[in-house]
């Protein structure tokens, strides 16, 4: 009942990726595991195939197998944990495979597990193909892993020969050491074997201490890079004062380069214990943000209310040629005239 109603071709090469399900448990060794048994590593930062390419892979699987077998370590409730292989995993569930191969690393810490999930999608995927927030992750433990030497080197080693196909073999890793090259620094290494500036490096790392609320802003372009790195250098808390913010006044409020700058500033300018409850940081982010105090409690997030204006209910009040951000600024400028003025206007008596 669980075999799949296709035929897997076996694989031409390869072929110790699919020995039986009975090896003996080696760190060295490939052994099939039931997928049942298999969980995504916890805190994985990227996102799964969808679509066309996952339908490729699921194909490609059913033609051929699973040639490079999953990472995994083995967790204390007799589950494993993948580290690379997601998408081969997910792709093989559809397939119909109820066991794939994999390699089981044992005795990793969790900062050297991290490790081997981020360095496993910088190598199977385009680095273009990456988010920003997946940039910024997969660039900072790398930069980590440079400048700490020695086993975490070597475990970026490994997982590129494994996953370009090479020895599958895990040499022993306690005596050698892989160094960063005498005159370089860490940030230049990694910028190097990625083909990107030092400086572009050095932003990725910033932004990688955003809070998610502001990555997801930088994954939907919401949020330019730049502002990014300069709302990185506040505190994890005050993002999140800053963030809430931005939410309490929903659409139409958005913060620039400019917006960010004066954000930092009046982060390094108040500080907490001339202010511990952070009420003067919360009115100044308010003036920042839209140039007026909110008129209720500002660490209550107020619901985004998002609508569509009708290009037609607008476009007679405009020149042809006008640019979205002129008709933006117009329409905005236009509410803010009507809420000063409506009480005015509305105890004034109708003529008759």
């Amino acid at each position: 009942m669980n075999k799949p109603s296709f035929s897997l071709n076996p694989p031409t090469k390869n072929s110790a990726l699919f020995i039986p399900s009975t090896e003996v448990i080696n760190t060295n060794n490939v052994v099939n595991i039931d997928t049942n048994k298999l969980k995504h590593y916890h805190n994985h930062p990227f996102k799964l195939y969808e679509g066309e390419r996952l339908d490729d892979m699921v194909e490609s699987i059913k033609a051929n197998g699973i040639l490079v077998p999953l990472l995994v370590r083995p967790l204390t409730d007799g589950y494993y944990e993948v580290l690379a292989g997601h998408n081969r995993l997910e792709g093989g569930k559809i397939a119909g495979l109820t066991e794939v191969p994999c390699i089981i690393k044992e005795g990793l810490s969790d900062e050297e597990a991290h490790l081997i999930v981020t360095e496993s999608n910088l190598v199977q995927r385009s680095f273009a193909d990456l988010s920003h927030s997946e940039r910024a992750e997969a660039l900072a433990t790398h930069y980590n892993a440079i400048k700490h030497q020695g086993k975490r080197t070597d475990l970026i080693r490994q997982v590129e020969a494994l996953l370009n196909g090479e020895d599958t073999e895990t040499p022993d890793i306690s005596n050698h050491e892989t160094s960063t090259p005498v005159g370089e620094k860490s940030i230049e290494v990694t910028g190097a074997k990625y083909g990107l500036s030092k400086n572009s490096v050095a932003r990725y790392i910033r932004i990688n201490t955003l809070i998610p609320g502001f990555k997801e802003l930088l994954d939907t372009e919401d949020l330019p890079i730049r502002a990014g790195v300069s709302l990185s250098y506040i505190g994890a808390e005050r993002q999140q004062l800053i963030y809430d913010q931005l939410v309490y006044y929903g659409e139409g409020t958005s913060i620039s380069m400019k917006k960010a700058e004066k954000l930092r500033k009046l982060n390094d300018d108040i500080v907490l214990s001339n202010d511990p409850k952070d009420e003067a940081f919360i009115h100044g982010c308010a003036d920042i943000l839209i140039g007026k105090m909110p008129s209720e409690a500002a660490t209550q997030p107020k619901r985004i209310i998002r609508f569509k204006l009708d290009h037609s209910a607008v476009s007679s009040y405009f020149k042809e040629n006008e640019t979205a951000e002129v008709i933006e600024e117009t329409v905005l400028e236009a509410l803010q005239f009507y809420h000063q003025f409506r009480d005015k206007f509305s105890n004034t008596e109708n003529p008759q």
